[in-house]
């Protein structure tokens, strides 16, 4: 009896010693309910690192004009100090110079001198896959289905494809952006600390990219179509501007544009924006010109918005005014300019997932569901992980781990100037004088290219005179005075590009004052031999 007694007691203290045993779910519980994620989050997590190491952070950097960018900040860090002329350009010395992007060129600067290649890359990958993420979070709230958050996703890339391949500030202004709208759309409740959030992203965005002004007024349509909504509903203009929903986001909209006053320009920033988009040499960029059934972006466009006005149709879901009004707005500006359509995209996605889903509801006679599983520490530290093995996987994260840095070559785009800027960081003796080129390539040989290279323009060609410019576009078409202004800006070298210069090209061969001194597939360069005043037994005796 005492051995079974003794045995007894020992399987007691046993079961005792393993319930005061740690609880395997203690630490998941303890970590803060916010930062929680759901089983569904890996699949987005999944995608979106997919696209980052597959499409955008291995993608050869382009346009060539994203080293005006790095130029800029390259001359802000040496100088201490940011530009109210323009700083790099012969011609526009002197000329103001309102410089909005300055925290975004800045940046760029900083990472290319402490990553090179693979940090603007990897920049330029989370700079897409971020919005991208966002929409796709705010495609899930208001549609209840892993799946309409997927097409909410995959809506915004498609429609945005070709502005996401462009490595530029405005990327900034779309991630803002896209955060923006979801939250207008989405928030169900309104928290304090939006108070903060918001305005303070205002501040960061006013002094990366002129588009804060569309983030401004979009929270103002989004507020009087609030306004409207209620004063319609109740038949008072009274209950609609005292409605709480409409003073909150008319408090807001003053709050961000005190922030946006918070940078180095004052109001000027805000009269940049209508300055830039009325600037005479706008009207020759080719991506400002109005959206149309040619090009890939509005066959998308119409595509997506067809589609979205017969999910309208068959959605029980009710348009909101203020919803409509951002997508009139979106859509019309679009119309207006083809680069708009970057504001249209979040708003498209987020449109299609809320009101797709309840049209597919519909037709399958069912109700909505919550979707969202409980959320578990687990999950976010599964995300963790997935980040950091996507993160080692980028050139970036290569070049971090292993130190295999990324060439030239492969880091920029096939229509890159390399070679250009090889042969002329050969020579020792360059053509004194201004140098036609490009303006797409002037930033790239600015930077890589030798000191001495002084290019005509660059593409921030809002800053250049508008004589220039015409005279640029002059040269560059080879129109019959092209010797007489070649004279006149005193170019002794010309850097042309075979696919675009053809006629230009083909004057500079046949004329007697210059000579071609390098070809290759992509481009030939002429160097002046003597001028057109000048005679030929003056250049010998010289």
């Amino acid at each position: 009896m005492s051995s079974t007694t003794e045995q007894n007691t020992d399987n007691v203290s046993d079961l005792k010693a393993v319930s005061e045993l740690p609880n395997a779910r203690a630490f998941e519980d303890r970590m803060a309910e916010w930062i929680r994620m759901s089983g569904s989050s890996v699949l987005f997590v999944l995608t979106l690192g997919i696209l980052m190491i597959t499409v955008f952070a291995r993608r050869p950097l382009w346009p060539t004009d994203l080293w005006d960018h790095v130029n800029y900040g390259n001359w802000m860090i040496s100088h201490g100090s940011i530009p109210h002329t323009e700083p790099l350009l012969p011609l526009t010395e002197g000329v103001p110079m309102v410089t909005s992007a300055w925290l975004a060129q800045l940046g760029l600067s900083a990472m290319f001198s402490s990553h090179g290649f693979a940090g603007l890359q990897f920049v330029y990958g989370l700079l897409v896959v971020l919005p991208l993420g966002i929409v796709a979070w705010g495609g899930l709230r208001r549609s209840g289905s892993v799946v309409f958050g997927f097409l909410a996703l995959f809506a915004c890339m498609a429609l945005n494809w070709q502005q996401f391949l462009i490595i530029r500030p405005q990327l900034l202004g779309v991630l803002f952006y896209s955060a923006l709208v979801t939250w207008l759309l989405t928030a169900r409740r309104w928290h304090g600390v939006g108070w903060v959030l918001i305005p303070s992203m205002f501040g960061i965005w006013v002094n990366s990219h002129g588009s804060f002004a569309i983030g401004l007024t979009t929270i103002a349509l989004a507020g009087l179509g609030h306004a409207i909504t209620i004063g319609v509903r109740a038949k008072s203009i009274r209950a609609g501007i005292t409605n709480q929903r409409f003073v909150r986001l008319l408090l807001m909209t003053q709050l961000c544009t005190a922030a946006a006053l918070v940078n180095p320009n004052g109001m000027a920033a805000f009269a940049e924006v209508l300055r830039v988009g009325r600037h005479p040499n706008v009207d020759s960029m080719f991506e400002w010109n109005p959206l149309t059934l040619r090009m890939y972006q509005g066959q998308m466009a119409a595509v997506l918005g067809l589609l979205l006005i017969a999910v309208l149709r068959w959605s029980p879901r009710r348009l909101r005014l203020d919803e409509a009004i951002l997508l009139v707005f979106a859509a019309g500006m679009t119309l207006w300019s083809s680069r708009m359509i970057n504001w249209l995209a979040p708003l498209m996605g987020l449109a299609l997932a809320g009101h797709g889903a309840a049209a597919w509801r519909k037709f399958r006679g069912t109700v909505r569901s919550p979707v969202f599983a409980q959320r578990t520490g687990r999950w976010t530290l599964v995300n963790i992980g997935l980040c950091c093995l996507f993160f080692a996987l980028t050139t970036l994260g290569v070049q971090v781990v292993y130190g295999r840095s990324v060439s030239i070559d492969r880091a920029v785009s096939s229509q890159t100037p390399v070679s250009v800027a090889r042969f002329l960081n050969s020579q020792d003796f360059l053509a004194e004088g201004l140098a036609f080129c490009p303006a797409e390539w002037t930033g790239f040989l600015q930077r890589f290219g030798p000191v001495s290279f002084r290019p005509m323009v660059n593409l921030h060609v809002h800053v250049i005179p508008e004589e220039i410019w015409n005279h640029y576009l002059r040269l560059t078409a080879g129109s019959e005075d092209w010797c007489r202004l070649s004279e006149i800006y005193g170019l002794n070298l010309a850097v042309t590009d075979k696919s675009r210069h053809g006629r230009l090209i083909e004057k500079l061969r046949k004329s007697e004052y210059w000579v071609a001194v390098f070809e290759d597939a992509q481009t030939v360069i002429f160097k002046r031999q003597r001028s057109m005043f000048q005679n030929p037994g003056d250049s010998d005796s010289s």
